[in-house]
């Protein structure tokens, strides 16, 4: 019977966190720290870091959003090139930044103002593949596009590496809606990002 109540005290404890934070502001002021003022201003090239994929054809829902944001800041004239990062995430398939690439071209921007780097599995990979490409194309300036909860992070590791990058962080809307799920997706997205900081202040990665 002890056992059974202590279980039940956990459980009604581990609930009570949960909805604090998905129906208070705490979810909100913790994502406040990972938010990058945007800078979007000309540059050499859009730098556009991928995020999940479910199949060849189907992005995750944070990729298409950097996909587009970065297909718009192009047409409005910020940048001539296009850098897409990110490797195989599912074996078998073409990479990420190969399927992005894709869907790029078939809105219109050419192939041959897009690059790819293909062999990274995380942000600081992505960043860190890219350098030699910066300086073969002489690219000292660009813009970086990813989630806004994703780029302190993101913005860190330039600077740890010496990548010279404007944040041009996609707009979030999850903060300011209200259903249940999609709030609860998004604490769970936040309380990650915060445990990706922790790991790559571990690493030495910023």
């Amino acid at each position: 019977m002890k056992s059974y109540k202590r279980l039940y005290f956990v459980s009604l404890g581990l609930n009570i966190i949960v909805l604090s934070f998905v129906f208070t502001p705490l979810t909100n002021y913790l994502y406040a720290f990972l938010e990058v003022e945007s800078e979007i201003k000309k540059a050499n090239a859009i730098i556009l870091l991928s995020s999940g994929q479910y199949t060849n054809d189907i992005l995750a829902r944070d990729t298409y959003q950097r996909l587009f944001h970065a297909y718009k800041l192009y047409r409005l004239g910020y940048a001539d090139k296009v850098i897409i990062c990110g490797g195989i995430q599912i074996k078998g398939n073409p990479t990420i930044s190969e399927t992005m690439k894709g869907m790029l071209i078939n809105l219109g921007i050419h192939g041959d103002n897009i690059i790819t780097e293909e062999g990274s599995r995380n942000t600081y990979e992505n960043l860190k593949n890219i350098i030699p490409v910066l300086n073969t194309q002489k690219i000292m300036s660009s813009l970086l596009i990813t989630s806004s909860y994703h780029m302190y992070r993101s913005m860190a590791v330039c600077r740890m590496l010496g990548v010279s990058a404007y944040p041009a962080p996609v707009p979030c809307y999850e903060k300011k809606i209200s259903n249940f799920l999609i709030r609860t997706r998004h604490v769970i997205t936040v309380l990650r990002e915060y445990g990706a900081i922790a790991y790559f202040w571990f690493r030495g990665w910023i």
